[in-house]
This record gives structure tokens, sequence and C-alpha cells, in this order.
């Protein structure tokens, strides 16, 4: 009897064993659930508060610039330096806007409109070839004949352009930085700074040699790629200068037994940022972990549409209409004709010149090289004044104008003279502008120069407001300026095919003939 009572103990013995190691293992287990979980929470509560953090800041960042004028994109990329009142630009990881506003369903159905719109303008082309001609026209004749002597284009002029901005001035730049450690002479100083203005000035020249030797389309990848060049190149020289400069001086206070450092960037960072969708020079870049080669695919194939969009606008809106023009029966009433017409064929290309080049275009090449920054643009649609259209628009350009522009400028003429140094930097702009416009075309007419620095101008200091109507006012006055440019550009061009030559020199380029052809 005392054995079995003895087994008993024993067996009830075992079992509390397993018994508690089965809850110490239970125990352990749900230690790591809570301390998973612990983590999981932390892990939550720290981005949803970075997330509210950057959203309050946001909002704070907006109110502050709206009630001080100035512009809100700058509060989001720029920091000031203290004491200076200039700003820096600050290059983070970020998407475009567009891109972000394309997650949203409701605005994603706008492009899903004008794929739509794209489509039925197509099938009328083919629909009134078919009951006009008796057959589909498929030939694209126009776009062939816009496109005549690409391969010249390419080999004669962006291959020489390419090289030039890439090796010429990376190589002369780095052996003045290293020349001017040896001699520290003046004379040093200004032998580069006569190079480069022979080197700018000869970027300016040589390509425009024989250039209506290639087609329409040819002249715009000739010209955009050289202004390019030459804003990427001045970014790169003028953002290094100082920082040679200051490694001079450094290298003096120092031991002349220590390897000297010449404060130039390596070839790598200057070959990155040549081919980087930027204008201002920084060595180093936000850059995302890899490559969405299918999105890269998306933004070409939308170019590829932009292009095919804007080809039935012009051959199906803008040639019929003004191939029947004859420019000495023009008179003031078909001029305004003309150009109610060309305001909404205008605005359309307009659009598709924003989203192909400031959108695609550049989120593709951003997406190959990894660049992160991508804001390109901001919304401008929104602006309710020309001073914030312009620096929304297109703030790649808008970055180049401030920080090499308007930063030297007024330091030359003094904060006192703010609107000298805004009238300079848009009066450089517009002679960019129509620097482009008048080789493109092959004569001179200053249209967007006078809408730009004229009327642009003045309505920078016209007292804005925040409500729709402003808003409504800017869309009016960016539409009636397309429009006029669409019109008075194409009456130009057909004026020079119909009308002869009133002036057998150079002024032929720069007299409108049209204007000619109606008074004589």
């Amino acid at each position: 009897m005392n054995e079995n009572l003895d087994s008993r103990q024993e067996t009830s013995h075992q079992g509390r064993e397993i018994k508690a190691d089965d809850f110490k293992s239970e125990l352990n287990y749900l230690k790591d659930r809570i301390t998973k979980f612990k983590h999981q929470l932390m892990e939550d509560v720290s981005e949803k508060s970075e997330q509210l953090k950057n959203e309050i800041e946001n909002i704070l960042n907006k109110s502050q610039f709206e009630f001080t004028g100035t512009d809100i994109s700058l509060a989001q990329s720029v920091k000031i330096k203290h004491g200076s009142g200039i700003k820096e630009k600050v290059f983070v990881h970020r998407e475009s806007l567009l891109t972000e506003l394309f997650k949203i369903s409701h605005i994603k159905t706008f492009r899903h409109i004008f794929i739509s719109v794209l489509i039925i303008i197509c099938a009328q082309i083919l629909i009134y070839d078919y009951t006009t001609f008796g057959k589909i026209n498929l030939d694209f004749d126009l776009f062939w004949w816009s496109f005549k002597g690409f391969q010249i284009t390419m080999i004669f002029y962006w291959l020489p352009m390419q090289l030039s901005g890439l090796f010429l001035v990376y190589y002369f730049f780095k052996l003045w930085a290293l020349k001017r450690h040896q001699t520290k002479s003046v004379l040093m100083d200004g032998i580069f700074l006569s190079i480069c203005i022979i080197y700018f000035l000869l970027m300016i020249i040589v390509p425009l040699y024989n250039i209506y030797s290639v087609s329409f389309a040819c002249r715009v990848i000739i010209l955009l790629e050289q202004v390019r060049i030459l804003m990427k190149s001045y970014a790169f020289v003028r953002s290094n200068v100082t920082s040679i400069l200051n490694h001079a001086i450094y290298n003096n206070k120092n031991d002349s037994d220590k390897p000297k450092r010449t404060g130039c960037p390596e070839f790598s960072k200057y070959l990155y940022f040549m081919f980087a969708p930027t204008l201002v020079y920084r060595n180093e870049y936000p850059r995302t972990k890899k490559v969405n080669w299918k999105m890269v695919i998306c933004y070409f194939a939308e170019i590829g549409g932009v292009i095919i969009y804007t080809y039935c606008l012009f051959d199906r809106f803008c040639i019929p209409v003004f191939s029947k023009v004859v420019v000495k029966d023009l008179d003031f009433k078909a001029y305004l004709y003309l150009i109610s017409i060309s305001i909404l064929p205008g605005a359309l290309i307009q659009m598709m010149i924003f989203f192909s080049l400031l959108h695609s275009w550049h989120n593709a090449w951003a997406e190959m090289l990894r660049f992160g920054d991508r804001q390109f643009y901001l919304d401008w649609w929104n602006s309710c004044s020309f001073n914030t259209y312009y620096r929304t628009w297109n703030t790649l350009v808008q970055d180049w104008l401030y920080n090499y522009i308007y930063v030297d400028v007024n330091r030359l003429l003094g904060k006192k003279r703010k609107a000298l140094s805004q009238f300079l930097v848009i009066f450089i702009s517009s002679i960019f502008h129509e620097h482009i416009l008048s080789f493109i075309f092959g004569f001179f007419y200053p249209v967007m120069f006078f809408l730009f620095s004229g009327f642009g101008f003045i309505c920078l200091f016209i007292p804005r407001g925040n409500n729709a109507a402003w808003n409504v006012f800017v869309w009016i006055s960016l539409f009636s300026g397309i429009g006029i440019q669409v019109c008075l550009f194409s009456i130009e061009w057909n004026a020079r095919e119909q009308c002869p030559r009133y002036f057998d020199s150079v002024l032929d380029y720069f007299i409108p003939r049209s204007i000619m052809c109606s008074l004589y």
C-alpha cells in the first residue's frame, strides 16, 4: 500500500513538472509576442509621429510664407542662411506632385480623359481622310518632315556638344585649380576667365552654324541641348570657384610638406550632374535604392503619346486653318479671329509641353539615375499671381536663375534694388527663350519677349489675392498669351513663304515679314 502511494506521488510530481515546463514555454512565448508587439507599436507610433510632424511643419510653413509673400515651394525646398537672407537649395527625397496626385483615383481620371480625347482626335482624322479622299492617310508627312536630318543632328551637333561639355569644361577647370595653387596669381585667374568666356561664346555660336540644314524638331533638340549644357557648365564652374579659392587659402596657411587639396570635385560627380535632372550643382544628391524600369518605360510611353497628341493637334487644328491664310489680306478683325481660334490648341500644346518635358522626361531620367529629389515643378495651376506662377512652373530653371543670377546680381546692386534684380532675371530668361524660338523658326519675332518681360514683369507688382478670381485671371492670361504666340508665329511662318524679301540684309531676319507684307 505504501508502495502504491509512493508511486502515485511520483506520478503526480512528474505531471506537475510537465505542466510547469509547458507553462514556462507558454510564458516565454507570450513574452516574445509582447516584446514583438511592443517594438512594432513603437515603430508605428514613431512613423505616425513623424508623418504628423511633417504635416504640421508643412502647414506652418505654408501659413508663414503665405503671409510674408514668399512662395510656398521655397518653404519646402530651401533654407535661409543665417543673417544673409539668401535661400539655399536643399535636395531631399520627394516625388513629383503629379506622381503623388495620380495615386488618387479621382485625379487619375483626368489623365484618362486626355487619353480618350487623343483617341477621339485620331479617329476623327482617320474618318475625315476616308470620307474626303476615299482612303486613310498614314504617311505622317508632317512628322517625318519635322525630324528630317535627325542623324546629322545627333552625330554633328548633339555628340560634339556633349563631349565639349563633359571634358573641356571639367579638365580646363581642374587644370586651373591645380595651376592656381602653384602660381597664386591674378594672371592665372584672368586666363581662366577668358577661356570660360571664349568657351561659352563658342558654345553659343558654333551649334548655330548651318542649323537650317536640319528640320524643325531637330533644331529644337540642338537648341535645348545647347542651353542645357551652357546652364550646367556655368552652374558647375560658379559653384566650385569659391571652393577652389577657399582651398587655396587653406593650403597657404598649412605646411608645404602636407598634400595639397585643390577642392575640384571628382569627374564622376560632374558626370552625374551633367545628366541628372537638376541645374543646381551639388557634390552629392539624394539617391533611391533601385531603378524601377517599368516606370521608365511608362514615362517614355507617355512622351511618345504626347508627341502623337501634338502632331494631331497641329495636323487637325493649326495647319488646315493657317495654310489657307493669305497674309497680305489680313486686317485687324482677321488677326483677332485667328488669335481666338488659336487659344484652345495653344493651351493644349502648353499642357503637353509641361507634361512631357517637366514631368515625364525628367522623371524618366531621375528614375534611371536614381535621383531622389523629383520636385521639377509645383502646383502652378493654383497660382493666383504671376509671381507665384514663375516660381512654380519650372522649378529647375527657377532654382538656376535664383542661385546663379539673382543672388549675384542682388549682391552687386544691393538689397535696395530688388526690383531691378528681378527685372534682370526675367530679362535674361526672356533672352534665352527668344534665342531658342528665333533659331527654331528661322526669324526673330519677340512676341514672348514682350509678353514675358513686359506684361509678365508688370504683373509681378499687381497686388495679388488668394481667391478663385485671381486664379481665373492667371489662366486667362496664360491661354491668351499662348494663343497670341501660336497665331503670330504661324502667320509669320506663312509670310516667309508667301511674301517677298523686303530687305537683302540681316534686317530681314529681325523685321517681321508679315507686318511688311500687310503694309506694302
